[in-house]
């Protein structure tokens, strides 16, 4: 018979027992394994066997909040429910392929990124360019630092984000307490309470230029369950915009566009009504358009806009 470990396990080897357990439980038919059998195969006392079950009992699902249930008793451990279940993920190769190019873009440490490449068995074909810039330039949805930003929400810290507004021409630090992530049209934003402003705010992803956790734990704050469209359209001014044709109007991505209210008019243009936060960002948009967006009402900012354009010269 192999020999029982008699040392107390460091916090690394319960983790990695634990881990173990949980597989066999799971590839287990009944769900159910003998724990002294267990117990004899990882080289751990029975005692110790109960530690690890402890540890398990105590762990809860990240988004529902479900605990592992696991039940010891008359010498078997069984796995109740589907909380914890280690199931394996299959995907399609276009899948494969989509994760490789995060792997890629965002800040993951090498150790796991060289994990899930060899998981993911990708040929030369697959090979995706490794130099990438994983600041703002990162992925185009999400940026270069979803990582970090997925940890804080699921264990509620506090984040430390250097952020470029759409109006500014570097980023700026923010404190913030993350809620969520939510994709809206080609943009992918974080919602977060900013703390110096004491206010929820939506910021782009790919305009995160940094984000580290802080020591400082999430506070609880009244969140609006707006998205990042619905908010413009409840907090932000608004004006009704000509663009010079159909396409032009597609090819901008702006939230605050109320695309419902587009209007093609004769001649081929199209009115529509937009809400924005940000005087300076929209003039610079109707600026670098050239002439084919034009601002047609409020006649106010047309004015301001007149004004903006000749502090430029």
């Amino acid at each position: 018979m192999s020999s029982v470990n008699k040392r107390a396990l460091s916090s690394e080897d319960l983790l990695q027992t634990a881990l173990n357990l949980m597989e066999r439980l799971t590839t287990a038919s009944n769900a159910s394994v003998d724990a002294a059998s267990f117990a004899r195969d990882a080289f751990i006392s029975l005692e110790q066997t109960n530690e690890v079950v402890e540890l398990l009992q105590g762990v809860a699902d990240e988004r529902s909040g479900s605990h592992i249930a696991l039940d010891y008793q008359d010498g078997a451990i069984t796995l109740s429910g589907d909380a914890g279940r280690l199931d394996p993920v299959r995907l399609t190769p276009a899948e494969s392929l989509a994760l490789r190019r995060v792997l890629t873009t965002c800040n993951i440490g090498d150790d796991v990124r060289g994990r899930v490449e060899a998981a993911l068995c990708a040929g030369p074909e697959a090979d995706f360019e490794t130099t990438v810039d994983k600041t703002m330039s990162g992925d185009r949805l999400l940026g270069g630092f979803y990582p970090v930003i997925s940890e804080a929400i699921a264990i509620g810290a506090r984040l430390a984000i250097s952020y470029r507004a759409s109006d500014e021409c570097s980023p700026s630090t923010r404190l913030v307490d993350p809620k969520f992530i939510e994709v809206s049209g080609d943009a992918a934003y974080l919602v977060a309470w900013n703390v110096e402003k004491d206010a929820q705010r939506s910021y782009r992803l790919d305009r995160i230029a940094n984000a580290e956790l802080t020591d400082d734990s999430i506070e609880r704050h009244d969140f609006s369950p707006y998205s990042a469209a619905e908010s413009l359209r409840a907090h932000g001014a608004n004006a009704t915009l000509r663009f010079v044709n159909s396409g032009e109007l597609a090819s901008r991505d702006w939230e605050g566009i109320h695309r419902d209210t587009a209007d093609e008019q004769e001649d081929g243009s199209v009115l529509v009504h937009i809400s924005y936060t940000s005087a300076p960002w929209l003039f610079s948009q109707i600026a670098a358009a050239a002439g084919a967006i034009v601002i047609e009402e409020p006649k106010s900012l047309k004015n301001d806009f007149r004004t903006w354009a000749k502090s430029l010269l």
